[in-house]
């Protein structure tokens, strides 16, 4: 013996498939409607030109010359020897397991190509120094 639904309990059931259905089609729709709106996508202009003029950066990355460099940290001074004099030289200290605590600083040319700077970290434990060098353009 089947249970018997009534013409109403299926009406019912009908609405309710169809309203599920309909609120998938609208969200979806929001979220397409948004997606098209807020980005278009475009990351850089002229990407296939960028693109096929990235070998001659690879070449010219590759005629530059190597130059040497020492870095040391001893006693809390931070140094440096670059082939270089007179370059713009930054150090960004970062420590790894704690946030708050980062900070970046300038070290000085103090002749010889050595550039140093006393560092006064303020906990002990593991940091990472980002050493960069701008020199001319």
């Amino acid at each position: 013996m089947g249970a018997i639904v009534s013409k109403s309990s299926g009406r019912l059931i009908l609405f309710y498939f169809v309203a599920f259905f309909g609120l998938i089609v609208v969200v979806n729709s929001i979220f397409i409607y948004f997606a098209l709106q807020t980005h278009s996508g475009v990351v850089t202009e002229n990407p296939y030109e960028k693109g096929i003029a990235y070998n001659d950066v690879l070449d010219k990355a590759k005629t530059q010359p190597q130059l040497e460099h020492v870095v040391s940290y001893e006693s809390g001074v931070l140094r440096w020897a670059l082939p270089i004099e007179d370059a713009d030289v930054r150090v960004s200290i970062v420590r790894p397991v704690q946030d708050g605590y980062d900070f970046d600083t300038k070290l000085e040319h103090i002749g010889g190509g050595i550039y140093e700077t006393k560092l006064d970290l303020p906990l002990l434990g593991q940091w990472d120094a980002k050493l960069s060098a701008k020199w001319g353009e």
